[in-house]
């Protein structure tokens, strides 16, 4: 199983950096034009679930959706892997 690692300018406090299972993946759709919504199951088993929103390039939220499908699919590549989508602290991000 992956893992998808995101994580705010400077980190903090509670909720600036958070790690998930790629099987607690719920779903993502656009906000705006340069923001997307990346939604995953809540850890702390709440039924509201965890958002990422993640501020991409105008007009790519299809290559973002494209991008974490890839990470999310069963491979012999990406499986168990510990996965940095975003850490803006470190200037870290998947597609660099």
């Amino acid at each position: 199983m992956n893992y998808l690692y995101f994580a705010e300018g400077a980190v903090e406090t509670t909720g600036e950096a958070a790690m998930y299972p790629a099987s607690a993946f719920k779903g993502l759709d656009p906000i705006s034009n340069t923001t997307t919504r990346i939604s995953f199951k809540a850890r702390n088993n709440t039924a509201v679930d965890d958002d990422i929103l993640l501020t991409h390039t105008t007009g790519k939220h299809k290559e973002v959706a494209e991008l974490i499908a890839s990470l999310l699919a069963p491979s012999p590549v990406t499986r168990g892997k510990f996965i940095v989508v975003a850490d803006e602290a470190n200037s870290v991000y998947l597609n660099n």
